[in-house]
Protein backbone atom coordinates (compact mmCIF):
# COMPACT_ATOMS: atom_id res chain seq x y z
CA UNK A 1 0.00 0.00 0.00
CA UNK A 2 1.57 3.28 -0.89
CA UNK A 3 1.91 5.99 1.67
CA UNK A 4 2.84 9.59 1.52
CA UNK A 5 4.67 10.42 5.02
CA UNK A 6 4.64 14.12 5.73
CA UNK A 7 8.52 15.36 6.62
CA UNK A 8 6.57 16.58 9.90
CA UNK A 9 6.69 12.63 11.11
CA UNK A 10 9.62 11.27 9.20
CA UNK A 11 11.36 10.73 12.81
CA UNK A 12 8.19 9.16 14.06
CA UNK A 13 8.34 6.66 11.67
CA UNK A 14 12.03 6.12 10.71
CA UNK A 15 13.78 6.54 13.93
CA UNK A 16 13.13 3.97 17.10
CA UNK A 17 14.21 6.80 18.99
CA UNK A 18 11.57 9.27 18.43
CA UNK A 19 9.34 9.30 21.48
CA UNK A 20 6.39 8.57 19.50
CA UNK A 21 7.81 5.91 17.08
CA UNK A 22 5.65 3.51 18.43
CA UNK A 23 2.21 5.31 17.19
CA UNK A 24 3.72 4.92 13.66
CA UNK A 25 6.03 1.60 13.58
CA UNK A 26 2.78 0.12 12.27
CA UNK A 27 3.84 2.27 8.97
CA UNK A 28 7.72 1.00 8.93
CA UNK A 29 7.08 -2.76 9.33
CA UNK A 30 4.15 -2.56 6.36
CA UNK A 31 7.24 -0.37 4.75
CA UNK A 32 10.20 -3.15 5.35
CA UNK A 33 8.21 -6.05 5.60
CA UNK A 34 4.69 -5.84 4.12
CA UNK A 35 3.55 -4.49 0.70
CA UNK A 36 3.93 -0.35 1.22
CA UNK A 37 5.72 1.95 -0.39
CA UNK A 38 6.66 5.67 0.35
CA UNK A 39 5.44 8.12 -2.23
CA UNK A 40 6.52 11.69 -2.51
CA UNK A 41 7.27 14.46 -5.32
CA UNK A 42 6.63 17.87 -5.97
CA UNK A 43 8.91 20.98 -5.45
CA UNK A 44 7.67 21.71 -1.58
CA UNK A 45 7.95 18.35 -0.36
CA UNK A 46 11.63 17.90 -2.14
CA UNK A 47 12.54 21.02 -0.21
CA UNK A 48 11.32 19.65 2.50
CA UNK A 49 13.33 16.20 2.58
CA UNK A 50 16.16 18.09 1.65
CA UNK A 51 16.17 19.53 4.82
CA UNK A 52 15.83 16.64 6.31
CA UNK A 53 19.26 15.16 5.82
CA UNK A 54 19.79 12.24 7.88
CA UNK A 55 16.45 10.82 5.71
CA UNK A 56 18.12 11.26 2.58
CA UNK A 57 20.32 8.34 2.24
CA UNK A 58 17.10 5.91 3.94
CA UNK A 59 14.93 7.53 0.79
CA UNK A 60 17.53 6.59 -1.88
CA UNK A 61 18.29 2.89 -0.04
CA UNK A 62 14.55 2.49 -0.02
CA UNK A 63 14.31 3.72 -3.93
CA UNK A 64 16.71 1.39 -4.89
CA UNK A 65 14.63 -1.53 -3.19
CA UNK A 66 11.64 -0.57 -4.93
CA UNK A 67 9.81 0.65 -1.75
CA UNK A 68 9.60 4.53 -2.96
CA UNK A 69 7.35 5.63 -5.65
CA UNK A 70 8.67 9.46 -7.23
CA UNK A 71 5.25 11.10 -8.56
CA UNK A 72 5.95 13.54 -11.52
CA UNK A 73 7.28 16.97 -9.69
CA UNK A 74 5.66 19.13 -12.40
CA UNK A 75 2.12 17.66 -12.24
CA UNK A 76 1.82 17.34 -8.59
CA UNK A 77 3.58 21.26 -8.38
CA UNK A 78 0.75 22.26 -11.02
CA UNK A 79 -2.04 20.41 -8.74
CA UNK A 80 -1.00 22.15 -5.38
CA UNK A 81 -1.05 26.05 -7.19
CA UNK A 82 -4.58 24.70 -8.17
CA UNK A 83 -5.95 23.03 -4.65
CA UNK A 84 -3.86 26.78 -2.91
CA UNK A 85 -5.93 29.03 -5.77
CA UNK A 86 -9.07 27.25 -3.88
CA UNK A 87 -8.13 27.82 -0.32
CA UNK A 88 -6.94 30.96 1.35
CA UNK A 89 -6.95 29.46 4.84
CA UNK A 90 -3.64 29.79 6.43
CA UNK A 91 -4.35 26.71 8.58
CA UNK A 92 -3.95 24.80 5.57
CA UNK A 93 -0.13 24.22 4.75
CA UNK A 94 -0.24 20.61 3.19
CA UNK A 95 -1.69 21.27 -0.68
CA UNK A 96 1.26 19.60 -1.33
CA UNK A 97 0.60 16.48 -0.16
CA UNK A 98 -3.09 16.64 -0.99
CA UNK A 99 -1.46 17.20 -4.56
CA UNK A 100 0.69 14.20 -4.14
CA UNK A 101 -2.08 12.25 -3.40
CA UNK A 102 -4.06 13.33 -6.79
CA UNK A 103 -0.98 13.11 -8.87
CA UNK A 104 -0.18 9.77 -7.89
CA UNK A 105 -3.95 8.09 -6.91
CA UNK A 106 -2.19 7.47 -3.13
CA UNK A 107 -5.18 7.30 -0.69
CA UNK A 108 -2.98 7.16 2.64
CA UNK A 109 -1.47 10.19 4.21
CA UNK A 110 0.63 9.72 7.37
CA UNK A 111 0.96 12.78 9.03
CA UNK A 112 1.00 14.16 12.68
CA UNK A 113 -0.57 17.35 11.33
CA UNK A 114 -4.06 17.06 12.18
CA UNK A 115 -5.57 20.52 11.19
CA UNK A 116 -4.97 20.02 7.50
CA UNK A 117 -7.10 17.27 7.52
CA UNK A 118 -10.58 19.05 7.14
CA UNK A 119 -9.23 20.60 4.36
CA UNK A 120 -7.26 17.83 2.62
CA UNK A 121 -10.85 15.84 2.64
CA UNK A 122 -13.03 18.54 1.25
CA UNK A 123 -14.23 17.48 -1.83
CA UNK A 124 -13.95 20.78 -3.48
CA UNK A 125 -10.27 20.27 -4.31
CA UNK A 126 -10.78 16.73 -5.72
CA UNK A 127 -11.17 16.14 -9.27
CA UNK A 128 -14.79 13.90 -9.95
CA UNK A 129 -14.40 10.16 -8.98
CA UNK A 130 -11.51 10.83 -7.43
CA UNK A 131 -11.54 8.28 -3.99
CA UNK A 132 -10.19 11.14 -0.78
CA UNK A 133 -7.49 10.51 1.11
CA UNK A 134 -7.50 8.82 4.60
CA UNK A 135 -5.21 9.97 7.23
CA UNK A 136 -2.70 7.73 9.51
CA UNK A 137 -1.68 9.89 12.41
CA UNK A 138 -1.42 7.11 15.37
CA UNK A 139 -1.51 3.24 16.01
CA UNK A 140 -5.06 3.83 16.11
CA UNK A 141 -5.39 3.78 12.57
CA UNK A 142 -3.34 0.62 11.73
CA UNK A 143 -6.04 -0.98 9.96
CA UNK A 144 -5.26 1.54 7.24
CA UNK A 145 -2.24 -0.29 5.92
CA UNK A 146 -4.14 -2.70 3.87
CA UNK A 147 -4.59 -3.46 -0.14
CA UNK A 148 -7.99 -1.97 0.17
CA UNK A 149 -6.47 1.89 0.05
CA UNK A 150 -4.41 0.69 -3.18
CA UNK A 151 -5.66 2.64 -6.45
CA UNK A 152 -5.63 0.01 -9.18
CA UNK A 153 -2.84 1.93 -11.35
CA UNK A 154 -0.40 1.71 -8.45
CA UNK A 155 -1.08 -2.56 -8.12
CA UNK A 156 0.50 -5.12 -7.69
CA UNK A 157 2.44 -4.45 -4.68
CA UNK A 158 4.88 -6.70 -3.46
CA UNK A 159 7.28 -7.33 -0.34
CA UNK A 160 10.88 -7.48 -0.78
CA UNK A 161 13.09 -9.68 0.62
CA UNK A 162 14.28 -10.33 4.33
CA UNK A 163 17.39 -9.23 3.51
CA UNK A 164 16.82 -6.15 1.81
CA UNK A 165 13.87 -5.05 4.83
CA UNK A 166 17.25 -6.21 7.36
CA UNK A 167 19.77 -3.45 5.21
CA UNK A 168 16.76 -0.95 5.31
CA UNK A 169 16.58 -1.16 8.96
CA UNK A 170 20.10 -1.00 9.45
CA UNK A 171 20.44 2.29 8.05
CA UNK A 172 17.55 3.90 10.01
CA UNK A 173 18.55 6.86 11.95
CA UNK A 174 19.13 6.14 16.02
Amino acid sequence: MPIIVDTNCLANVFSMSSQKHNQFKPVLDWILLGKGKIVYGGSKYKRELKNATKYQYLFRLMKECGKVIVGDDKEIDKHEHQIQSKNNNKEFNDAHLLAIAISTKCRIICSEDTTSIKFVTDMKNFPQKMEKPVYYTSKKNATLLCDHYVHKDLKPLCKINKSLAEKIKNSLPH
